[in-house]
């Protein structure tokens, strides 16, 4: 199978991306779903809108949350592409909501102004169906929904294409393209405590490391503070952190309220802080009978609940929990995953005929990614990744050529090895680190890699290969951090002189690490 363009990845990223393409040229696209990802979960974005916002300050906000480890490109460029898309959303025949006052915003963490826009707290499938139709009436856009890529093809150093599993065939393809895209989201779902969806995973930055992408701020991981814990059915679910400015709190075990420990503003800080803060409260204190602290949002206005917050008491009142006459047991998860391969403005990774867009990148949210920004990133740099190919599209590009084998079976029991790879995540690469925890990780992973064998032609075994090198490489660079900043907590911290972004890539078959100086 052959084509001009090859999409890897079915989120709202890689959508966005092929429907820039499909609208202005006839070029042939091919894209690779293998499960939703977190795009359904898509309830708004940033946009900076607002009487008291500009672009300017929503520059400052999202370079604070990073701790000015983000890149200041493509920060700028999220910024400024940001104010494009009212006009997209009405070519496309979406409305962002309205109210009296103009559109309507709320106030994420870490910004200064109310700026979270959205469709009717459903953006990402709102804008998934959309493109899906548009792209779908075309007859150079193929979508398949049971190809999964495990590797990227590469011939006299140009990505060509990409080594796929076909569920339905139970078997290995490679698919030939011109230009591939790769938007396979982040490696959150690696954690055994998660929000992301099940067929999310290590793939993506796996298959960007090992064709010679820079991986940079892997360390940066993103737990989401307010993952449910109880009820079973909702475990993993996280209610929106904008509920604190309108009243709710955190409480630990006993009732007390304790984020006024940590800052004097209370739970209105930064994610990395309240996660920290929770984690800190239950080992003081201990924890609610599920192993979390309170969220009590009883004070939240009745209003709000009947508007905005309506999605999130209805989940809970489905199991018999209202949220505004009782609160709910919470703990962190892992969310987003703040590093990938490295990125320009245009989504080029330096390799040619590779780019890559979305959570699978690194460098836009720096040390912490600020609320709201993981929406818009998935639509800007989806859209700039799609008009990037059309610009730096070669005809005279040679795909690889076709291939098939099947698939064999698993010679180690895959189910425990996964099972240890998680295990050791939430034991050593937790909110809060340690040097010798980070070591023991590294030195178990590579004890299970040495497990797995070769994984070549077995693709239950290739997936565990792609996470636990991927794994591998979030390790590495959390043990070469010493001092803590935004999400990367260590509780040996040592101060460092210098301000540095760590850069690792593939060389010679080994991790090379380098600093960056900030």
């Amino acid at each position: 199978m052959q084509t001009d363009i090859l999409i890897i990845g079915g989120g709202l990223t890689g959508i966005a991306a092929a429907y820039e393409i499909i609208k202005n040229s006839d070029l042939e696209v091919t894209l690779l779903q293998c499960g939703g990802g977190a795009s359904p979960y898509i309830h708004g974005f940033c946009l900076p809108v607002g009487e008291d916002d500009s672009e300017e300050l929503f520059y400052n906000d999202s370079m604070a949350s990073g701790y000015q480890q983000s890149r200041p490109a493509l920060v700028k460029r999220l910024c400024h592409d940001s104010l494009e898309l009212p006009e997209y959303f009405r070519e496309l025949g979406l409305e962002i909501d309205r109210n009296e006052n103009g559109y309507q915003l709320i106030k994420s963490l870490g910004s200064s102004v109310a700026r979270i826009a959205g469709i009717h707290n459903n953006t990402g499938p709102a804008m998934l169906s959309t493109l899906r139709k548009k792209l779908n009436a075309s007859p150079n856009y193929r979508e398949y929904r049971n190809f999964r890529a495990l590797e990227l093809i590469k011939t006299d150093d140009r990505v060509t294409g990409a080594y796929c599993y076909d569920k339905d065939a139970d078997s290995f393809c490679a698919i030939g393209a011109k230009l591939t895209i790769l938007a396979t989201g982040g490696f959150g779902k690696l954690f055994p405590e998660s929000t992301n969806s099940p067929d999310i995973g290590g793939d993506g930055c796996a298959m960007a490391y090992l064709a010679g992408a820079k991986m940079t701020d892997m360390e940066f991981i993103q737990f989401e503070p307010s993952a449910a814990v109880w009820p079973p059915e909702l475990v993993g679910k996280s209610i929106i952190t904008t509920m604190f400015y309108e009243g709710a709190v955190l409480r630990g075990s006993s009732g007390q309220r304790f984020m006024d420990r940590y800052s004097p503003d209370g739970e209105c800080v930064s994610k990395d802080l309240l996660a920290k803060g929770i984690c800190d409260e239950i080992r003081r204190n201990g924890a609610t009978p599920h192993g979390g602290v309170w969220f009590d949002a009883t004070a939240v206005p009745q209003a709000l609940w009947e508007g905005v917050y309506k999605p999130y008491r209805s989940r809970y009142l489905n199991h018999g929990i209202d949220m505004t006459k009782e609160p709910v047991e919470i703990a962190p998860a892992a969310h987003t995953t703040c590093g990938g391969a490295l990125i320009d403005e245009n989504c080029r990774t330096g390799i040619p005929g590779l780019l890559a867009c979305g959570e699978v990148t690194g460098g836009l949210h720096g040390a912490n990614r600020l609320g709201g920004n993981a929406g818009l990133e998935t639509m800007v740099f989806g859209r700039i990744a799609g008009q990037t190919a059309l610009r730096n599209f070669d005809p005279s590009a040679l795909p690889c050529r076709a291939e098939e084998t099947q698939n064999r079976a698993s010679d180690v029991d895959i189910s425990n090895l996964a099972q240890s790879l998680q295990t050791l995540l939430r034991n050593h690469l937790g909110v809060i680190r340690t040097e010798a925890e980070l070591s023991r990780g590294i030195a178990e992973i590579d004890k299970l890699l040495e497990q797995l064998g070769d994984h070549r032609g077995c693709y239950e075994k290739h997936r565990l290969y792609n996470d636990l090198l991927t794994a591998r490489i979030a390790f590495v660079s959390a043990l070469a951090r010493k001092e803590s900043i935004g999400c990367h907590c260590r509780e040996d911290s040592i101060q460092e002189t210098e301000v540095y972004r760590i850069i690792i890539q593939n060389k010679d078959g080994g991790f090379a690490l380098s600093k960056e100086s900030v």
